[in-house]
């Protein structure tokens, strides 16, 4: 009969529990984007397995830095509001949701009156294999679907902030560009000319329009280039 020594065993189960230790414990490049100059003021953390990240110099259109983010089973990624106390005395902290798989996450954060933290944290992915470069993705945030249209192309905007993406293709030039209710295709909600950059990607939220003299709609704009992204890795 064969016998093994109690090393013999402790080591290969030792191996084999430190490979299911990193696979649980998973650190994954995240950035941040603040929906506005209010929540980009705000005193910010991201606490996560292996510590705490504080969130400096956001802004509502550049994305942040990537910060590595270690997302456990047992520890998920929250955001911490270190200016704002809960009924405990301690700083209101908020989920941050991040899907099983997402490797290149962009943490969107939203004003919301009704969060402990004030915050509304949504998470998109952001990978660039996905997101090419030459490429729009919009959301649509007014709650009323909308058709958008590029040169003679056309593309529905769902209202459930679901990004739809647009590939114009080519080279860079400026290309008309349109949006409208489905119903009601003329006249127009909004139409201008908008430069294609076959070295940029572009995110674009369309808004509810504050103005009256920029018609119902209105856009945010968060573009990179392939200069940005190159500094942000560096």
């Amino acid at each position: 009969m064969t016998t093994y020594s109690t090393s013999a065993i402790r080591l290969p189960l030792l191996a084999f529990l430190a490979a299911v230790l990193c696979q649980s414990l998973a650190a994954i490049p995240l950035r941040v984007l603040a929906w506005d100059d209010e929540v980009a003021a705000r005193k910010l953390s991201i606490v996560h397995a292996k510590g705490a990240n504080p969130l400096e110099n956001l802004h509502p259109f550049t994305r942040s830095a990537p910060i590595n983010v270690v997302i456990g089973e047992e520890t998920p990624p929250r955001l911490q509001a270190l200016d704002r106390l809960d009924e405990k005395g301690v700083p209101a902290v908020t989920p941050i949701q991040v899907p099983a798989g997402m490797k290149y996450p962009l943490l969107l954060l939203l004003p919301d009156a009704k969060s402990a933290t004030g915050i509304r944290t949504m998470v998109l992915e952001d990978d660039p294999t996905n997101f090419r470069w030459g490429t729009i993705r919009l959301i649509n945030s007014t709650g009323k679907e909308l058709i958008f249209k590029w040169e003679k192309k056309l593309a529905k905007l769902p209202t459930s902030w679901a990004p739809t993406e647009v590939s114009p293709g080519g080279d860079t030039r400026n290309m008309g560009i349109g949006l409208f209710l489905p119903e009601k295709p003329n006249p127009p909600l909004y139409s201008a000319v908008w430069e294609h950059r076959e070295d940029a990607r572009k995110l674009v939220f369309v808004v509810p329009g504050t103005d009256p003299t920029r018609g119902p709609v209105d856009f945010k704009f968060i573009i990179e280039t392939q200069a940005d992204a190159a500094a942000a890795a560096r």
